[in-house]
């Protein structure tokens, strides 16, 4: 088994974990995660286009689906585990997205079903975080045209709205089918109609736990781990709307539809407050002897899975499985403190996995971090960080004792709407 796939949460008694680390997991989901599209966006990036039907023979033919862009009655925006469908107006559109996270735009049909999605420079998505305007920004794609399942725009964002390099951008390209699977999501119980316009929408993603290293200390910096001891935990997150519930804990995942997996294990579930919930789904197995902690939780494969609630209620969510490594970035802490020794500022130093140094506001959209002392009680636990706030440090209002901490948990979502646990022990 390769060093990537050999997982682990921070606890050596299975228990210990499941009370601790999942209701931590979820607190951070249900925070972190916006409403599936039933509310309406009043502000933010104005995202606007014109659709043409100009489309070759040749590259109709290898298209996944006969129809032209000039079919596409709808767009559905997907944004960091929201979504939200608008119509196409005498052949034109406006949608919005928000500052700090990416967009994908989907083009259907009048029977919902996929066309397309917006492709620039290889990349299906449009990465808002680092904006030439900020949140005052707004992109006219000007005319798009179909080739394939890619929709491309006449004026191309990245580079000039969108101020983002070459590496980041090459950092993105491996989600190709991506946002095609969470288009095929729009009506998981199979009605014909979309979910989220009964607020019933499903939304599959993920979640990785990595372990990174030492975390830095005044002048001395992080020390990462080796990429031999590279130990990531996968689970499979999913986030149901206000319009859907279950009772006493009846929810079970199963798939994929090819070679399903026998030993899928509900994590734990969190029913919000005036409906829908947030619930997490791994694979367990004996974790090797040099692991960091003493488990481990196996990646899933892409494919079509199986969600039923209450026994009776099926739905099908297609998930793509992406990899941990594409959009990973190492968001290494440094802790600062004054003569007492207590904390008076975190600062963060942000990389790919090769140490190329990164803009934060390119790939994830929010910080947040945890203190343990080595029981797992839980120290400290901060405020989400943005964009607007700085990523770069966070100053405690009072110095804070560490004398007991034993592990930092800094943790993300990037672009896609994934959720990552970087662990510094």
């Amino acid at each position: 088994m390769p060093k990537t796939w050999r997982v682990g949460f921070m606890y050596n008694t299975k228990e210990i974990m499941k009370k601790l680390i999942f209701m931590v997991a979820i607190s951070i989901l249900v925070v972190s995660c916006k409403n599936g599209g039933s509310s309406d966006v009043h502000s933010g990036i104005i995202i606007k286009g014109t659709i043409s039907g100009k489309q070759s023979v040749s590259q109709k033919v290898k298209a996944e689906s006969t129809s032209s862009l000039s079919d596409a009655v709808k767009v559905l925006v997907i944004s960091n585990r929201y979504y939200k469908l608008y119509d196409i107006v005498n052949g034109s559109f406006s949608v919005t997205g928000e500052l700090g996270t990416g967009v994908a735009l989907i083009f259907l049909d009048s029977n919902n079903k996929y066309i397309g999605n917006l492709s620039s420079q290889g990349l299906n998505m449009l990465p808002l975080g680092s904006l030439t305007n900020g949140g005052n920004t707004a992109i006219d794609l000007s005319t798009l045209t179909l080739v394939g399942t890619n929709v491309i725009p006449s004026h191309d964002p990245l580079g000039k709205e969108i101020i983002i390099s070459d590496a980041e951008i090459n950092s993105f390209k491996a989600i190709g089918g991506y946002y095609a699977s969470i288009a095929k999501n729009i009506d998981s119980d199979n009605d014909g109609i979309p979910d989220v316009l009964s607020d019933k929408q499903l939304i599959i993603f993920s979640q990785f736990a990595r372990y990174s290293g030492k975390w830095g200390l005044n002048a001395t910096a992080p020390v990462p781990t080796d990429s031999a001891h590279s130990y990531i935990n996968y689970s499979v997150n999913i986030n149901g709307g206000s319009g859907l519930t279950f009772s006493n804990g009846n929810i079970v995942l199963s798939g994929p539809g090819v070679s399903p997996y026998t030993d899928i294990t509900t994590w734990g579930s969190k029913l919000n407050q005036g409906g829908g919930f947030i619930s997490s789904f791994n694979r367990q197995t004996s974790a090797p002897m040099d692991a960091p902690w003493g488990t481990t939780f196996l990646p899933f494969k892409m494919g079509t899975y199986t969600l039923t609630l209450d026994g009776n209620r099926l739905y099908t969510l297609e998930y793509s499985n992406i990899d941990a490594q594409y959009n990973l970035v190492i968001v290494a802490p440094t802790i600062h403190t004054n003569s007492d020794g207590k904390i008076t500022s975190l600062s963060f130093d942000y990389k790919l996995p090769n140490g190329t140094v990164i803009n934060p506001a390119c790939m994830l959209t929010d910080v947040m971090v945890q203190f343990f002392d080595s029981s797992k009680k839980q120290l400290f636990n901060s405020p989400r960080i943005t964009q607007d706030m700085g990523f770069n440090t966070f100053n405690f209002s009072t110095p804070l004792d560490i004398s007991t901490l034993d592990q930092i948990d800094v943790w993300y979502d990037d672009l896609l709407g994934n959720s990552y646990d970087i662990i510094w022990r």
